[in-house]
């Protein structure tokens, strides 16, 4: 069956199982599976538990090999070879938060358009794997290895489920995650986190924070300041003020956005610190930490920070004022950084230590991982981008990206899928994509998504003959 066909008949058969695949997904996005500290045998809570229990209970319910990696994650498996191809989602999802028009732990379909928290991060992509098996295993087609669906608990709060598997399993010799968007992504940049402690000696100001997670640019932000009186404070764009007790909270709102895409973002901590310097009476310890925040809260590139970066592969380097705590009196400030180029963790380190120190900050942790990069001339690669431009009839030229996908942490993987350029924004700004409120994932998305995982399986299939 040459692809053309075989796109008909997956097209036939993933429409032939609509109301099918909206109960199983409606299942899953039913549960709040937020990861949470350890219950017992539940190492990431119960509710990624009971997401696990219901997706190995739809899977084996359809003829599946099921495997309970100890609720770190779970394995669909289809065929018995014993050399595997794989694909690795997720069930765990971020809080739902405020604002949803639609109810988020119910799967609403409206204006073909499946919506609820998990949609497309990541409950809808990995319900489109499951269907992709199906077409196999229900069309009796065998391949020349097995497929597995690696269903993970941990993704968003850290990535600790997929050490586990590999501590007891090989890795398949290829994999796709389908927890971005199409078409390949053969490259992820690196992504590190510095926390820096100030010196601020807080007089004036009582507390301070900023931000509410350390991946996305501070929307929010506001500070306490002692001993002001309620006329001393000029009016400015952004800034609220409300007084209580002689206090006053001195609020900041920016414009939040991811830390991979922070030019669509305004920093409310830069915002915040600006006004503070301007309006009100500061120690010199509160003014030296405030100019630290408003220099490099306030840019993107790093520049502030003199670990500013490019390759032409991976682009620019990134980093982000995300999180700013007061702890035990002193302002400590989380910068997210993803950087293009691998191994270059401790330079960066050491410049931005260097800058720190000039306004007597000192780095008080630091974590990274670097990133990955493909060939795109890759056989494999080169077969998901042949099954996505036959599916969406578009030029499908592999990118890169600053975002984070399990491709970073499990070997011989890509992210692929699942959301396409055209069906995005459909439901104005600030709504719809994944952590948003009111997250879809479009009909048209699962069911291409479906029938780009099927060809691109089925050419890998014919590499490995």
């Amino acid at each position: 069956m040459d692809a053309k066909q075989l796109h008909n008949q997956v097209h036939e058969y993933i429409q032939s199982k609509r109301e099918e695949y909206i109960a199983d997904l409606g299942a899953l996005i039913e549960i709040e599976s937020v990861g949470t500290a350890s219950e017992g045998e539940y190492v990431f809570g119960k509710g990624s538990a009971r997401a696990i229990d219901k997706m190995l209970d739809i899977g084996g319910g359809y003829g599946f090999k099921t495997e309970n990696h100890d609720y770190y994650c779970a394995s669909l498996i289809y065929g018995e070879s014993q050399e595997e191809m794989g694909i690795v989602a997720h069930l765990d999802v971020v809080p739902a938060g405020e604002g949803w028009t639609y109810p988020p732990y119910k799967l609403t379909v409206e204006n073909e358009l499946l919506i609820g928290r998990g949609t497309e991060d990541d409950k809808g992509p990995a319900v489109a794997a499951l269907y992709a098996l199906r077409f196999f295993k229900d069309n009796g087609i065998k391949l020349p290895f097995s497929l597995r669906l690696i269903l993970g608990g941990d993704e968003e709060r850290g990535m600790n489920d997929l050490p586990y598997f590999l501590k007891t399993h090989k890795a398949p010799f290829f994999s796709f995650t389908p927890d971005s968007e199409f078409p390949v992504c053969t490259g992820e940049k690196g992504i590190g986190k510095l926390d820096v402690k100030l010196p601020a000696i807080l007089e004036n100001i009582e507390y301070m924070e900023g931000g509410t997670v350390t991946n996305a640019v501070a929307g929010k932000a506001f500070a306490v300041v002692k001993n002001i009186s309620a006329d001393s404070l000029k009016n400015a764009d952004g800034i609220s003020v409300e007084y209580v007790d002689g206090k006053a909270k001195i609020t900041a709102t920016g414009k939040t956005a991811h830390a991979a895409l922070p030019e669509e973002g305004q920093n409310a901590i830069a915002m915040l610190a600006s006004y503070l310097l301007d309006n009100v009476s500061l120690n010199d310890s509160e003014r030296k930490s405030l100019e630290f925040l408003k220099i490099t809260c306030a840019e993107y590139l790093g520049t502030q920070l003199n670990i500013q970066d490019s390759t032409e592969l991976m682009g620019y380097l990134t980093c982000v004022g995300g999180l700013l705590k007061t702890v035990d009196g002193a302002l400590v400030q989380n910068f997210n950084i993803r950087f293009p180029r691998s191994g270059s963790w401790q330079n960066i380190k050491e410049n931005a230590a260097a800058v720190a120190a000039n306004y007597g900050g000192v780095i008080v942790k630091d974590t990274h991982s670097d990133g990955y990069c493909f060939d795109p001339n890759q056989p494999e690669i080169q077969a998901l981008t042949e099954a996505c431009e036959l599916v969406t009839g578009e030029d499908s030229k592999p990118y890169t990206m600053g975002g984070g996908t399990y491709a970073r942490s499990f070997p011989n993987t890509v992210a692929f899928g699942s959301t396409i350029a055209k069906y995005r924004g459909l439901l104005g700004e600030g709504r719809g994509k994944a952590h948003d409120r009111d997250e879809y994932l479009s009909v048209a998305e699962f069911e291409k998504s479906v029938e780009i995982f099927v060809l691109s399986i089925a050419k890998i299939a014919e590499i490995k003959k």
